[in-house]
């Protein structure tokens, strides 16, 4: 069996990973960002469409909600979710890059709603799923939306923890086997735990907005902004800084810590 990587050498995969990210053009990154956004959209067609199967969302639509998520992350699309992590790393080994990383994050999360825009637009007007499908996540955008800013954002805030949790153990897992478990599991557990998702669940409301069930300023205040700040906070605090601090306070004397002062030195 393989030795598993210590926390200092997934930490120097996560910011290699976040480093190239970084450094490309903004077009790029867009049209990634873009195609995310539709890809992910299909997380919220396998609620929909396996629930109006099988008598409403349960097991069965949950566990196949991770389609979406694996098809962006091992498809190397850019998730604005994942991105709370592989670029937060670059920025406390080098917080000159602060300013870049804010530009990826704004270039990614508008090329994300974009996707689910146009994904959910589709689905509606092109009349292209069934309408058993629509009328499942009518019922599940309600119960969303009935939860409240401060309960969404506390939802999104561990939804944002799992997927950012994906970008971690990605690079922990040293073949695609390992990657595509741990991307599985963990997007399993947002439907199955009720957790809130601030792009796929975007799909959701989206589908809900252009069939003229829910307000769009509803889906903007309602759900896209508790649900962003939730999934940023999860990433960024729970995954991105954690893992970060357990290796740089690490004992000097061992591997986990030399990676960070390295970096800290050169930059």
């Amino acid at each position: 069996m393989a030795p598993t990587k210590s926390a200092g050498e997934i930490l120097e995969a996560v910011v290699e990973d976040g480093r190239e990210e970084l450094g490309r053009a903004s077009a790029g990154l867009a049209l990634s960002g873009l195609a995310a956004g539709l890809n992910i959209s299909f997380s919220a067609v396998a609620l929909g469409a396996v629930g109006a199967l099988t008598g409403g969302i349960g097991l069965a639509a949950a566990l196949l909600y991770p389609i979406g998520f694996l098809i962006v992350v091992l498809g190397r699309f850019q998730l604005f979710t994942e991105n709370t992590v592989t670029p937060v790393a670059v920025v406390l080994t080098n917080f000159g890059s602060l300013s870049n990383m804010l530009r990826l994050w704004a270039v990614i999360f508008v090329a994300n709603l974009v996707g689910s825009v146009l994904f959910a637009a589709a689905a509606v007007y092109g009349d292209v799923l069934p309408a058993s499908t629509f009328t499942v996540l009518f019922d599940e955008v309600a119960q969303k939306l009935d939860h409240g800013f401060w309960k969404t954002t506390f939802k999104a805030i561990f939804g944002g923890w799992l997927v950012a949790l994906m970008a971690w153990m990605v690079a922990a897992s040293k073949d695609t086997i390992s990657q595509a478990f741990f991307i599985y599991v963990l997007a399993f557990l947002i439907p199955a735990s009720g957790l809130i998702h601030c792009i796929a669940g975007s799909s959701e409301v989206l589908i809900s907005v252009f069939s003229g069930e829910v307000p769009f300023t509803e889906y903007l205040v309602g759900f896209l902004l508790p649900a962003t700040l939730g999934n940023a906070l999860g990433g960024v605090f729970l995954v991105a800084l954690l893992n970060y601090g357990q290796v740089a306070v690490s004992d000097k004397k061992t591997a986990l810590s030399g990676y960070t002062e390295d970096q800290q030195e050169g930059s």
